[in-house]
């Protein structure tokens, strides 16, 4: 397990992705040590240099207008739940309740601003219109009779039916009395489903950021400096991370102030989010009422050649008697009144407000450094 109290180490130290070794006297032997005896050894860096006791980076323990030490970052992707327990890749075999002991602490969530507001969806509507009768119901008994005696039988029109002779089937005289026209119908606007797409920035949400500590016990060669994790221990996704002390909108310190580190990339984020922007529900409002009217034929025939009978057909509909003895092949529609009313659009304002509260800026390494 690795240590975060200066001190709590063994004689042999492992080195950090082959970037250290544990070098002091005696380390690497236990022979000369009271077993109890708590040792910390130097880890030599590559360049010969010595890293104190510190397992993972050395950095400036005070960076003017930032807090002390080094935080780690990341920003939530997805639905992902972010915590400082999922941010280290050697704690990932151990329990969470294991892990929970040995992560780094908490320093807060914080929040990404959401994106731009793309604005509302212009909103539109279908144009009403006038619609020809379903079809018919047909009554063997007289006046559109439908008592237990008698018979009826649909004889519908095709959905869509543009009044052309339409032939749907054939009634004999013995079930051919009446006729009942279904009504014509004034199909009122609708919203439409598909507006013309927006322009603007994709509404991005407040992405949520967890900020740990990154500081180790371990100690570094100098009181300027304070070990923080390594890189190399850091799940992918995880940073290192200086974070200012104020809410003002600072400019990331150059490396000659930060060791030679480079927290370049910077990052502004927000203690508290809300966001309440959206667009009201789009509506059709009719302007115009719709007068629809037609004139509908039928027919003994299945070709619209040999009438029985006609009906100016409105709204509701009505009954006509058909003459005795005839027989049922075809119907035929016109419109005596095609005169579709008209509406308008309503909604698709913008409403609610973005309201941020306690901005915080974070200037990072680059991830794997």
């Amino acid at each position: 397990m690795r240590r975060w109290e200066a001190g709590r180490i063994l004689a042999a130290l492992a080195s950090v992705g082959g970037a250290a070794v544990a070098m002091a006297s005696g380390c690497g032997a236990v022979d000369g040590y009271d077993c109890h005896e708590l040792l910390e050894c130097d880890v030599i860096n590559e360049d010969g240099t010595s890293n104190g006791g510190c397992e993972g980076t050395c950095v400036p323990a005070e960076v003017y207008g930032f807090r002390r030490g080094v935080y780690l970052v990341r920003v939530q992707t997805g639905l992902e739940a972010l915590g400082c327990v999922d941010a280290l890749r050697w704690t990932q075999e151990l329990d969470l309740e294991e892990r929970e002991k040995v992560s780094p602490p908490e320093f807060g969530e914080f929040f990404v601003a959401p994106g731009a507001y793309p604005g509302c969806e212009p909103c539109a509507c279908t144009a009403p219109a006038c619609v020809f009768p379903a079809g018919l119901t047909v009554s063997s008994g007289w006046m559109c009779d439908d008592s237990p005696g008698e018979t009826l039988t649909p004889f519908d029109a095709p959905a869509g039916w543009d009044g052309a002779c339409v032939a749907p089937g054939a009634v004999g005289a013995e079930a051919f009395g009446s006729f009942r026209i279904a009504p014509v119908t004034a199909r009122t606007c609708e919203v439409v489903t598909f507006p013309v797409p927006r322009d603007g920035d994709v509404h991005a949400g407040g992405q949520a950021v967890a900020i740990c500590n990154a500081q180790r016990g371990d100690h570094c060669p100098t009181l300027e400096h304070v070990c923080a994790i390594g890189a190399d221990e850091l799940r992918p996704g995880w940073r290192r991370c200086l974070v200012a002390d104020d809410g003002e909108d600072v400019e990331c310190p150059a490396s000659d102030r930060t060791a030679g580190l480079h927290f370049s990339e910077k990052l502004i984020v927000w203690e508290k989010v809300e966001d309440s922007r959206a667009c009201t529900p789009c509506s059709c409002n009719e302007t115009a009422p719709s007068t629809c009217e037609a004139l509908v034929s039928t027919f003994e025939d299945g070709a619209c050649r040999d009438p029985v009978a006609a009906a100016v057909v409105a709204e509701n509909g009505g009954c006509h008697d058909a003459e005795p003895g005839s027989t049922l092949g075809s119907l035929r529609a016109a419109w005596l009144v095609d005169a579709p009313g008209s509406c308008a659009p309503s909604g698709g304002e913008p409403v609610g407000e973005l309201s941020l509260s306690k901005k915080v800026t974070v200037c990072c390494l680059p991830e794997g450094t």
